[in-house]
C-alpha cells in the first residue's frame, strides 16, 4: 500500500483513486456510525477524498496514510454534526438594518447597479476581496497580475464605487460603509429567495470558497433554512420549510415545477441537462437532472431539485452544465474482456464485521468473506486495461498481547479522559439510541467573533476533547483532543507503546484474549504523538478487518490523545462460533451476478479538469457495490454505498 500512497503524494492521480477505491468501504462505516445516514455519510465521504486528494502532499510518512485519512474524516464528521446538531446559536442582526451612522435604510440595491459601471477588473477585484476573502495575493495569482496592480484596483474600484453610490442615493458615504455593502448586496439578494419566519435567527454569513452561505434556524436550532450563491448572486443551493397543508400537487405537475425554477435560473439549463432519475418521498419527491454523453451522466455537472408534495421548491442544488464535454470514445472494450480479468484476479479470505442497514447480510455480525481488490477497480473504456495495476500490500506483522499489568482505575470519565478542572462541559449530545457525545474545553476560551462558516467549525472544535460515551452502561467508547498539550518528557516510542497497552489492560482487559499488537516502524510523525492499532480477531489465524483500538499516545506528556474503540460489542465476539468454510472453487459462481457498467469518473486533477469514462464493477440487477463472497453460504455480499 505505501507505494500506492507515495505514487500519489507524487501526484499520480490513479494511484489516489485506487486508495480512495480501497478505503472507501472503511469510510462509509465510520462516517454512518457517527451520521447515522447513508446520504450523509457517503456525502462526507466524498469530501473527505477531495480534501485529502487537494492536501496529501503534506503527508510525511506513507505509512500513516490510513490514519491520516481516518483524522480527515473524523473532522468532516464532527463538521457536519456541528452543523446538523448546532447547540450555539451566533446571535446577529437582520440584513435589513438602518445605518447607525445615517440613520436611514442602507439602499443595498443600488450595489450591483454601481459596480456594473466599474471597470471590469475594478469590479473583479473587488468581488474577490470583499465578498469571498481572497487575499490580495491569491487575487493577483489568480488574474496574472502583479500584487501592486491589485492594490491599485482595489483602492480606485472603492473609490469609484463610492462616488457612484453617493451619486445615486444623493448622501455622502465613507469607505466602510461602501465595504459593508459589498457584502449586504449578496446578503440581501438571499432573502429574495426565502421567507424567514419571525422566530428565526440568521446564524451563519459566510463569504468564502467562491460563495455566499447563509443558514438561518430557531432557537431550538431545527429545520434550518440555507441559502449559497455564487458571486453574481445566482442561486446555487437552497433549503426552505414546506408548508403543512395545500393543494396536492401530481408528479407530472411537481416536475413542471421544478423544471419551471430550474430555467427561472438558469436558462439554457434543460438545453444540456437531462432527467436523469426520480425519486419519490412520502412528503416529497426529488428530481435528479444529469449532463448525458455517449448516453451516460457526466459525474461533474447534476442537479437536485426536491419538490414537496403540495408544489413547493424546498430543495435546490445546482452543479452546472458545460458547454465543452468530453468527447466519447471512438471503440470500446467489451464488458467481457473486464468480466474475465474478474475471474482472474486474486482472492482473499477475510473477517468483518458487517451491519444488516448498510451489507446484503441477514443481520449483523461478523462473516469469513472472500474479497479482492478488483472490485473496487475501475477500468479505461477505451482498452479494458485497470486504470491503476493493483499490487499486492506489504504484509503486516501481529505478534500477541503482552502481559500487560493494569494501573489503578481513574473514578471518572473525565479524570480517565484527562479533563482539567479549568476545563468545562460545553455540550452533551444524543448521538443515536446508543451513544452521547460530549464536549470539554477550558472555561476562558475565546470564541471567535466573525460569523464566517471556518469559525463557527473552530469555535465547535478548536481545543477541545471529545468523548462517546455508551448511553446504557455509562462506559467510555471513544475520545480525542483538539487541544495541544506539551510536557516535559521524551519518551521512546516502545515506552508509549507500553502505555496504550495499560491503558487497555486497565479499562477494557476483558477484550485482550481478541486482540494483537500490530507492529510498525517507530514514529511519532512530527506530531509528538506515537499512534498504535490493536486488531481483533476471531481467532488466531483470522484478524476482523477494521475491528481494532486505536490509540495515541503523545510522548512529552504520557497521555492518551485519541482512543477508537471496535464497533462490534463484546459478547458478539464471545459468542462468535467459527462455521464449516467453502473452499473458493465452490462459490466462485457467485461471480456470474456481476456486471461490468461504463460510468465518467471525475478526474481531480485541479490543473486539467476532465472526465474520463471507464468501467466499473457491481451487482447485476440491484446495481450495488459488490463487497465480496460470503465464504459459508456462497452467497454474493454487496453494500449501499
Amino acid at each position: 500500500m505505501e507505494h500506492l500512497v507515495r505514487a500519489a503524494i507524487d501526484g499520480q492521480q490513479e494511484a489516489f483513486e485506487q486508495l480512495a477505491e480501497n478505503e472507501k468501504s472503511k469510510l462509509f462505516s465510520k462516517a454512518y456510525s457517527y451520521v447515522g445516514n447513508k446520504e450523509d455519510a457517503s456525502d462526507i465521504v466524498q469530501d473527505t477524498l477531495l480534501q485529502a486528494y487537494r492536501s496529501i502532499h503534506q503527508l510525511k510518512e506513507a505509512k500513516y496514510f490510513s490514519t491520516w485519512l481516518f483524522k480527515i474524516l473524523i473532522r468532516q464528521c464532527y463538521a457536519f454534526l456541528r452543523q446538523r446538531k448546532r447547540t450555539l446559536v451566533v446571535e446577529t442582526e437582520l440584513i435589513q438594518q438602518q445605518s447607525s451612522e445615517q440613520g436611514q435604510t442602507a439602499a443595498y440595491e443600488f450595489v450591483h447597479e454601481a459596480l456594473a459601471l466599474l471597470r471590469k477588473d475594478y469590479q473583479t477585484a473587488l468581488v474577490l476581496f470583499y465578498f469571498y476573502d481572497f487575499p490580495v495575493q491569491e487575487i493577483a495569482s489568480l488574474l496574472d497580475k502583479p500584487i501592486n496592480t491589485i492594490k491599485i484596483h482595489l483602492h480606485r474600484g472603492r473609490n469609484q464605487l463610492k462616488e457612484q453610490l453617493e451619486q445615486q442615493m444623493s448622501i455622502p458615504i465613507t469607505e466602510k460603509e461602501v465595504i459593508h455593502m459589498l457584502k449586504e448586496q449578496l446578503a440581501k439578494s438571499a432573502l429574495t429567495f426565502v421567507s424567514i419566519p419571525h422566530d428565526y435567527q440568521l446564524f451563519v454569513e459566510d463569504y468564502s470558497n467562491e460563495q455566499a452561505k447563509f443558514i438561518w434556524a430557531t432557537d431550538e436550532l431545527a429545520d434550518e433554512i440555507t441559502v449559497t450563491l455564487d458571486q453574481n448572486a445566482k442561486l446555487i443551493e437552497l433549503t426552505r420549510l414546506p408548508s403543512t397543508d395545500g393543494t396536492l400537487a401530481t408528479i407530472e405537475q411537481r416536475q413542471s415545477i421544478a423544471e419551471q425554477f430550474l430555467t427561472s435560473h438558469y436558462a439554457e439549463a434543460l438545453d444540456y441537462l437531462t432527467l436523469a432519475d426520480v425519486i419519490q418521498e412520502e412528503e416529497s419527491t426529488r428530481f435528479l437532472y444529469g449532463q448525458f454523453v455517449g448516453g451516460y451522466p457526466l459525474a461533474s455537472h447534476s442537479t437536485k431539485i426536491t419538490v414537496s408534495k403540495y408544489g413547493e421548491i424546498i430543495g435546490f442544488k445546482y452543479q452546472g452544465y458545460t458547454k465543452t464535454p468530453p468527447a466519447f470514445p471512438a471503440r470500446l472494450a467489451g464488458a467481457e474482456a473486464i468480466l474475465q480479468q474478474l475471474e482472474r484476479a486474486p482472492w482473499k479470505l477475510t473477517m468483518k464485521y458487517l451491519s444488516s442497514d448498510i451489507y446484503s447480510v441477514p443481520s449483523p455480525g461478523l462473516y469469513p468473506v472472500y474479497e479482492s481488490p478488483i472490485v473496487y477497480q475501475s477500468f479505461l473504456a477505451e482498452n479494458g486495461q485497470p486504470a491503476l495495476e493493483h499490487e499486492p500490500e506489504e504484509p503486516i506483522t501481529l505478534i500477541p498481547f503482552p502481559d500487560a499489568a493494569a494501573a489503578d482505575k481513574q473514578g471518572t470519565i473525565e479524570e480517565v479522559i484527562g479533563v482539567t478542572e479549568e476545563m468545562i462541559k460545553l455540550r452533551e449530545v444524543g448521538l443515536d439510541d446508543d451513544t452521547v457525545v460530549v464536549v470539554w474545553r477550558e472555561r476562558d476560551w475565546q470564541a471567535p467573533e466573525d460569523k464566517t462558516m471556518e469559525n463557527l467549525l473552530l469555535e465547535r472544535s478548536e481545543d477541545t476533547v471529545k468523548a462517546k460515551i455508551d448511553k446504557h452502561s455509562g462506559k467510555l467508547k471513544e475520545f480525542m483532543w483538539f487541544k495541544e498539550r506539551k510536557g516535559e518528557l521524551d519518551l521512546s516510542f516502545e515506552a508509549c507503546r507500553d502505555i496504550a497497552c495499560t491503558f487497555i489492560a486497565t479499562y477494557f482487559k476483558e477484550y485482550i484474549p481478541y486482540l494483537q499488537v500490530q507492529i510498525e516502524e517507530p514514529s511519532f510523525n512530527g506530531v509528538n504523538c506515537a499512534f498504535f492499532t490493536f486488531p481483533l480477531h476471531a481467532n488466531q489465524e483470522l484478524q476482523i478487518e477494521g475491528e481494532r483500538f486505536y490509540i495515541g499516545v503523545n510522548k512529552t506528556t504520557g497521555f492518551i490523545e485519541i482512543l477508537w474503540s471496535p464497533r462490534m460489542a463484546l459478547d458478539e465476539l464471545q459468542s462468535y462460533e467459527a462455521p464449516s468454510l467453502q473452499p473458493f472453487a465452490n462459490v466462485k459462481s457467485a461471480l456470474e451476478q456481476v456486471e461490468a457498467f461504463l460510468q465518467w469518473s471525475k478526474n481531480y486533477d485541479e490543473d486539467e479538469p476532465k472526465e474520463i469514462l471507464k468501467y466499473k464493477l457491481r451487482q447485476a440487477g440491484t446495481k450495488q457495490q459488490i463487497v465480496g463472497i460470503d465464504a459459508v453460504t456462497g452467497e454474493l455480499i454487496v453494500s449501499d454505498i
